[in-house]
């Protein structure tokens, strides 16, 4: 089967995979996040090696705002139920699941607590909302196949659970699965951190009151964004180009694929992401829509 690749949760593992099968959660982590961190083996070993590490508070600021704030969430559940439904009587609404979650303590969790479970935390969340499981529900399969960052996203809303360390731990998934490498694990999905960036792009350019693309490019750069980075377009027949700041351009670069003289990095949009969670992080008050 080969060596798991975990996430976990004050050393819980709440999704794990294996070989060719397995969750990228680099995402959920800031930069800088990969240190020397909390292996757990059997028979409670732990060692120290290379992984990441933040709380589930700040990971909980990324999800909000990379696609999984609560009515985000919330709608995410209800269409992955909706589409169940289709082949199963499944009656479970999201408000029973989210207390289910947050009834969990993992400050106290322990593995005794999941070893009539077989350590796997989903199949002792079905044991939590065992007043689903009726015939033809197919409650633990739901649970199961459900998108772990739903799950996630659910348990950071309990409060005291916001300074527990989420862990993600590669180092041997890479030392021996053989599969993949570091470079393979923190590789974005292009599509979905597209589609993220267009939506904090919007939503703070909602917030700034800024009217068009010059006035938000300069509200940003009031925001401490450098307004240095090039973007080259055709007008009125000529070659044209344009520093903006890095958010902007690609913006720009993701609305304007017909443009070919921009071509957009995994690295450019990686770093435009974290510049707008920055800016978000440093407003007074929470960004409308991203919680």
């Amino acid at each position: 089967m080969g060596t798991p690749i975990t996430l976990s949760l004050n050393g819980v593992t709440i999704d794990w995979g294996q070989g060719r099968y397995w969750n990228s959660h680099i995402w959920l982590f800031p930069p800088g996040s990969l240190v020397e961190t909390e292996y757990i083996y059997a028979g409670n070993l732990v060692e120290r090696k290379p992984g990441f590490e933040t709380t589930l508070g700040e990971a909980r600021f990324r999800l909000d705002h990379l696609g999984y704030s609560t009515a985000e969430t919330r709608k995410r559940f209800e269409f992955a139920l909706l589409r169940w439904n289709r082949t199963a009587d499944l009656k479970l609404s999201f408000d029973e699941f989210r207390d289910a979650l947050l009834g969990i303590d993992f400050a106290a969790l322990t593995d005794a607590d999941l070893e009539p479970y077989i350590w796997d935390f989903r199949r002792f969340l079905v044991a939590r909302l065992a007043r689903a499981d009726a015939e033809e529900s197919f409650l633990e399969d739901f649970v199961i196949g459900l998108n772990v960052n739903v799950i996630l996203r659910v348990l950071a809303d309990r409060i005291d659970s916001g300074l527990l360390p989420l862990r993600w731990h590669t180092h041997d998934f890479i030392e021996n699965a053989g599969t993949a490498t570091l470079d393979d694990l923190v590789d974005i999905d292009f599509e979905t951190c597209m589609a993220n960036h267009t939506m904090l792009f919007g939503r703070l350019q909602d917030h700034s009151g800024a009217d068009g693309e010059m006035a938000f490019d300069k509200w940003l750069r009031k925001q401490g964004l450098q307004q240095s980075t090039p973007y080259t377009r055709l007008y009125a027949g000529r070659v044209v180009q344009k520093m903006w700041t890095l958010p902007t351009a690609v913006r720009n670069m993701i609305h304007h694929p017909e443009n070919t003289y921009n071509v957009l990095t995994d690295e450019e949009l990686r770093q435009s992401i974290e510049q707008l969670l920055d800016v978000a992080k440093g407003l007074p008050s929470p960004l409308p829509g991203s919680q």
